[in-house]
């Protein structure tokens, strides 16, 4: 969050944040995969609410699917989100049918959720 105070109020020009878990597991009221908290999901409202952002982009690039996040903001058409993982046809973890292609919002978030399943091995 420290992060993106600093970029958002001009004094720093961009960054990175590594954190591990990457919380994208944990919902508002439990958690999930060892992910605690959804540390993207709490900066996402946060430029959202505090700074007055229109539009956020969250690209979750990792193994496994971002199920958290994506039922986070699955209809809220203010956030974009992307997740590319594994997903072997369902068979990957956390086995979700939801973590598919064809699961792209709802409500007004319709069109606002975007997976990109990778349903074979050695695709990275």
């Amino acid at each position: 969050l420290q992060l993106m105070d600093q970029v958002l109020t001009g004094k720093v020009r961009n960054g990175m944040a590594v954190v591990r878990p990457p919380g994208h597991h944990a919902d508002h009221d439990k958690s999930c995969g060892y992910c605690l908290f959804n540390n993207i999901a709490i900066a996402a409202k946060q430029a959202l609410t505090k700074y007055g952002l229109e539009r956020v982009l969250i690209v979750d690039w990792d193994v496994h699917f971002g199920n958290g996040t994506q039922d986070l903001f699955y209809n809220d058409p203010r956030v974009l989100f992307c997740s590319i993982h594994r997903y072997e046809h369902m068979g990957y973890w956390p086995h979700m049918e939801r973590a598919n292609v064809d699961f792209t919002g709802t409500a007004a978030g319709q069109g606002y959720n975007v997976n990109v399943p990778w349903n074979k091995t050695g695709l990275g």
